[in-house]
């Protein structure tokens, strides 16, 4: 063959193209920051020619930044029916559907993806995220595995799948995976001891370090753990949040209870951070103890609010706790707003006592305008940090009705009647009605794939209305 020179290749003339003007003038003002003036431009050349793909996929990008998810979504269906073969489009179509708690069309769109990118990791890891939204765990658990086949250093796959395990009661599996936290956190929890870290070893006249490495919800959860330590004759010292000391002090008279970073000077056997105790002694069901309650009030803290509460009347006294403290983008859907908990809050004959420990006056007068209903508050009282105070109250209280928070582990602890509204996404209670830890704990679980809370919180005030707590039991 002969090696002549390529001819270039030229552009059409924007002349000759409708709407290409306008995408190219989008493009230069998007380039330039100018994002308002790039959205009129895309729109024009949507206008002039619908078959422009990337101005649907460019208009899509600024509206989702924007967090105009649904019309975002339109834009990347738009990208996606033009190019059926690129998977950004479908890519960026399934996160529009999450955003908009569309968990099935974003299944199906993540699908499409994988199709047209069955080597890329971003399409199957997105479409186990959606199938853990609808509850699919096993779904999930293996899309992860794919994932995971392709790229082995796919940290957020390796710790999802520890969630899609232990989601559905797959302790085994999920506690190994389990430990991918630390590369997920970007720490080595080995670092700073000379001891070794404990692995399932027999710990009987042993010294062991259990020390926090947790949110305070599952600092409480796991401590469940440190029983089984003692039972089996271990010498143990327990290094915790300040703020929970006291109350593990009285919880684990045989366990010495310290701060947080206080063992420096102090020599043991074995350490091990707390998260990693269930791996040993939490694999299967039975291993979960029938009896959960192990935090009890100071006397004085549990005759203060026993006196408050009194002063309120008759009827149940039951705390409240409608959503975290920390929420983020990716973690407000777990929570529904406080007016979503109508169904709970007409009911006769309750005492609606707080337990949000953030700043959450605008929410609680907001309840009393819409629905004339009292959510009681001592605002001197901290309930962020004075957890002596808060498990004295929660002592006294009828029930319970709590988010996925850390409100659910005190109530749980304190053995206190409790109903946690989740979106199925708290895998704590590992697939069951029950949560094993603390079956004290009824877990109440939206529809899966669906942004409605209204029938779980029905769910709860069906239930929660029958009960009437007899003086001997609280």
């Amino acid at each position: 063959m002969g090696g002549g020179r390529e001819a270039a290749v030229s552009l059409p003339d924007h002349r000759d193209i409708p709407g290409l003007a306008a995408l190219q003038r989008g493009l230069a003002a998007q380039q330039a920051g100018r994002k308002d003036e790039a959205v009129l431009c895309y729109r024009r050349a949507i206008r002039q020619n619908p078959g422009l793909a990337p101005a649907h996929f460019n208009l899509g990008q600024l509206l989702r930044e924007r967090g105009e998810y649904a019309d975002a979504a339109i834009c990347f269906e738009g990208a996606a029916r033009l190019r059926p073969n690129a998977s950004d489009a479908w890519l960026n179509l399934g996160a529009m559907f999450e955003r908009t708690e569309r968990h099935r069309d974003a299944v199906a769109a993540y699908q499409r993806a994988v199709a047209c990118a069955p080597e890329e990791p971003a399409p199957q890891y997105n479409l186990g995220n959606a199938l853990m939204a609808l509850g699919d765990y096993p779904g999930a658990a293996a899309a992860y595995r794919t994932v995971i086949e392709q790229r082995p250093d796919h940290i957020d796959a390796q710790w999802n799948l520890a969630a899609a395990l232990l989601s559905s009661g797959d302790f085994d599996g999920g506690w190994t995976q389990y430990e991918w936290r630390w590369a997920k956190l970007g720490l080595d929890p080995a670092a700073g001891f000379s001891c070794p870290t404990w692995q399932g070893e027999r710990v009987v006249e042993k010294r062991i370090l259990v020390w926090r490495e947790q949110g305070l919800g599952d600092e409480i959860l796991f401590a469940g753990c440190v029983r089984e330590l003692v039972a089996a004759g271990a010498s143990v010292t327990l290094a915790v949040t300040p703020r929970l000391n006291g109350l593990f002090a009285r919880a684990f008279p045989g366990v010495t209870v310290i701060d947080d970073g206080k063992w420096k000077g102090k020599e043991f056997d074995f350490h091990c951070p707390i998260g990693g105790l269930p791996r040993y002694l939490r694999r299967n069901r039975d291993q979960f103890p029938l009896e959960s309650r192990f935090f009890h009030p100071d006397s004085a803290q549990a005759t203060k609010w026993a006196g408050r509460l009194d002063q309120l009347g008759a009827g149940l006294k039951v705390g409240i706790c409608w959503r975290s403290g920390l929420l983020t983008e990716d973690r407000r859907h777990a929570y529904s707003a406080i007016d979503e908990w109508e169904p709970l809050l007409r009911l006769e004959g309750v005492h609606w006592v707080n337990l949000q420990y953030d700043d959450c006056a605008a929410e609680v007068a907001r309840v009393k305008e819409q629905f004339g209903v009292t959510i009681h508050r001592w605002p001197k009282e901290n309930l962020k940090n004075d957890l002596e105070s808060v498990v004295g109250l929660i002592w006294n209280l009828d029930a319970v009705v709590t988010a996925p928070t850390a409100v659910s582990s005190l109530a749980g602890a304190a053995g206190a009647p409790t109903w946690e509204v989740d979106n199925g996404s708290d895998w704590t209670a590992h697939g069951e009605e029950r949560c094993p830890w603390f079956p004290n704990i009824r877990m109440v679980r939206r529809a899966s794939g669906s942004g409605d809370w209204r029938q779980a919180l029905e769910r709860v005030a069906a239930e929660l209305d029958s009960v009437r707590v007899p003086e001997y039991a609280r």
